[in-house]
């Protein structure tokens, strides 16, 4: 497949349970929106999870409540790397997948009927590469949708998966934050500070204890 540039005014889908959303996440969109020419990142919490099944802790309303308030709170000079002052990124967080299927292929779609004419790129790591094959609608997604790439160094670029989309690979430096880390962390009775994002830290804890 001929290889393509990621189009200028292209939104980014960010997807995934959120399981709770992390100061991983938003570093991350900002440094798509500073390496690529992207021009919006859009967070999709997953309402049903293919991969996961039943292993997602928190409810759907409430990982999407707390996602919109972290980007509402996002400060790019809240990280280290890369500072900029006027820095503004446009982020946002879309209730797009309640009820829906969890299939990419559907959300895609449904996306770009409501918003004709909108070019869409998909977010994926390297590690999820060479099981992009196995994708309901795989043969759907390589036609209508680019990939940005984001290496990791414990994972190989299938080049014959690669060969088969359009995409491009972001140079980026990892931040080694899981949500699975902050559930063990407040499970442990650990701070998770510095982990999510600060005006969260509270709300975060109480609802995976079970207090709210």
């Amino acid at each position: 497949m001929a290889h393509r540039e990621i189009l200028t005014g292209a939104y980014a889908i960010l997807g995934g349970s959120f399981d709770p959303i992390h100061n991983g996440h938003l570093y991350l969109a900002k440094e798509v929106l500073s390496l690529s020419p992207i021009h919006k990142v859009i967070l999709v919490p997953s309402f049903k999870h293919n991969f996961k099944g039943e292993g997602i802790t928190l409810d759907y309303d409430s990982r999407l409540a707390l996602a919109q308030e972290a980007v509402d709170n996002f400060n790019p000079m809240h990280f280290i790397r890369h500072p900029a002052e006027d820095f503004r990124p446009p982020i946002e967080v879309w209730d797009a997948e309640r009820g829906e299927s969890g299939f990419t292929s559907d959300l895609v779609r449904k996306l770009q009927t409501q918003n004709p004419g909108q070019n869409f790129a998909f977010i994926i790591g390297a590690d999820n590469l060479e099981n992009l094959p196995n994708w309901h609608e795989f043969a759907w997604l390589k036609k209508n949708l680019h990939f940005i790439v984001l290496p990791r160094p414990d994972s190989t670029m299938p080049c014959d998966v690669l060969s088969e989309i359009e995409y491009k690979i972001l140079d980026m430096p990892l931040c080694e934050i899981s949500s699975s880390e902050v559930r063990a962390r407040i499970r442990a009775g650990e701070s998770i500070s510095g982990l999510v994002p600060e005006e969260l830290e509270l709300r975060i804890r109480d609802l995976y204890l079970g207090g709210a």
